[in-house]
């Protein structure tokens, strides 16, 4: 899937209208930068095969600006599944070939549980909302 098969920003999606709510009730994403620097992006809602396409985007266009820190807020994010998984890996690499410190905050078992399952979280510096 590419972003050119996401909705339009605030147009609903048609192919599952009536069965599923549209991609815009699914991910909140903010961004927001601190008076250190730091970038943070703050996740709400689900993070699976239609929504994580929506996420890269919006990490992509924060690493091309390369801030110092990076931070991903997914505290509010209450499924994470492979496609999300995979998009945190992509950004951890891409990130470290820009010499972006990216941190997570993930305190909620719905993000720690998938990445302990599948050995990822080893690759990430793990925070809490405090320790930005």
């Amino acid at each position: 899937m590419t972003t050119s098969d996401l909705p339009a920003e605030g147009q609903p999606d048609v192919s599952t209208e009536g069965t599923e709510a549209p991609f815009d009730d699914v991910i909140t994403l903010s961004t927001s930068t601190g008076e250190d620097g730091v970038v943070t992006v703050t996740v709400v809602g689900e993070v699976d095969t239609f929504t994580a396409p929506v996420l890269r985007s919006s990490l992509d266009t924060q690493l091309e600006q390369q801030p110092q820190t990076l931070v991903i807020d997914l505290s509010g994010v209450q499924f994470l599944g492979s496609a999300g998984l995979a998009v945190l890996v992509e950004t951890q690499k891409s990130a470290r070939s820009r010499d972006v410190d990216l941190r997570l905050i993930a305190t909620t078992r719905a993000v720690t549980r998938p990445l302990e399952v599948t050995g990822l979280i080893d690759l990430f510096t793990i925070v809490d909302g405090s320790a930005r």
